[in-house]
């Protein structure tokens, strides 16, 4: 529903953030995103910067106040810069994200921030060369270290790394050590997220295994977190620059403060990460004037969220997370 204040669910929830896939093209092959035995796709991409514009548009005259443009690779897109400045003009719209594997990241930080774009979200799992190449599919580490530095030139903060905990090895040896010195040298907030089974049966470390190990090596303090800190809680280690962030959607579930809603890159509303099934947005797109079907659409998507994923029957059928944007 709409009220003076923007769209409240059922449970009385504001919902008022939205998270839009741009792509579900993406350069690497993170086994937590892509189901096994997944092709790359080749296809254009859905979704033109006219498009993404007129949902943002119509989601924002109705209540949303944060867009977070995801993938896929959104970077994979040469109009990305585009579709940012022209969301930046939305009267109302109060924060504009990115998240990214940051491969392209160095090369495009400048133009993103000159765009509009306000702040990026990189997805780092591991320091070891070796363990990020295999962990990606061939991703190289220091493209997206050399990502992080343009980013905190350019102004894009807070700069927020996401790891997402595969395994015990997340959080061990010179991983461990390496996040350490990685927030100790910059102001760089690294968040370890529980990994969700929504398209991969990957092992389950609970996050707070992270704050035993960095307790280990240096004096935790919780701390209040950066501007768009969402649902992570973050600590301090030592005197660093940076903080340690902890998501975990699995042993301490925050569905009674989700805010959000996702379009998949195949134009689809996505009440819940682990919604069976999303609300078309084609129909109302390809229409002449297409606000008020939008809006219609995004108020359904709204009236149609769950109390708690586990109220939705979560089927075999959910595509992977690089359609429905991290």
């Amino acid at each position: 529903m709409t009220s003076l204040s923007g769209l409240t669910d059922s449970f009385g929830r504001r919902i008022d953030y939205l998270r839009i896939s741009v792509t579900e093209r993406c350069d690497l092959r993170c086994a937590y995103c892509h189901p096994q035995g997944h092709t790359p796709s080749h296809q254009p991409d859905l979704l033109s910067a006219d498009d993404v514009a007129a949902i943002a548009a119509a989601a924002v005259q109705i209540g949303i106040r944060r867009i977070r443009l995801t993938g896929g690779e959104p970077l994979l897109r040469s109009d990305v810069e585009e579709i940012c400045s022209r969301l930046r003009l939305l009267p109302g719209l109060e924060d504009l994200a990115l998240t990214t594997n940051g491969q392209r990241l160095a090369g495009r930080a400048a133009g993103l921030a000159a765009a509009g774009l306000m702040r990026v979200n990189v997805s780092l799992d591991s320091l070891d060369p070796e363990v990020y190449a295999a962990l990606t599919g061939g991703g190289d580490l220091e493209a997206v270290l050399g990502g992080l530095d343009a980013s905190l030139t350019a102004g894009l903060t807070p700069v927020k790394v996401n790891v997402v905990l595969t395994s015990p090895a997340s959080v061990e040896g010179a991983d461990l050590l390496g996040f350490a010195a990685l927030i100790r040298r910059r102001p760089i907030h690294v968040r370890f997220i529980e990994a969700m089974p929504v398209c991969s049966h990957v092992s389950y470390l609970p996050a707070e295994h992270v704050l035993d190990r960095f307790s280990q090596i240096g004096r935790l303090d919780s701390v209040s977190g950066p501007e768009g800190g969402g649902p992570a809680r973050y600590y301090r280690l030592d005197d660093s620059r940076g903080t340690i962030g902890i998501i975990a959607p699995i042993s301490d579930p925050f569905c009674s403060h989700c805010n959000r809603l996702r379009i998949s890159a195949r134009a689809d509303l996505v009440p819940c990460l682990f919604s069976p099934a999303g609300i078309s947005l084609l129909p109302a797109l390809r229409r002449e004037h297409p606000a008020a079907g939008i809006a219609d659409l995004v108020q359904q998507a709204v009236a149609a969220k769950p109390c708690r994923y586990g109220d939705v029957a979560v089927s075999s059928g959910i595509a992977g997370m690089h359609v429905i944007g991290g």
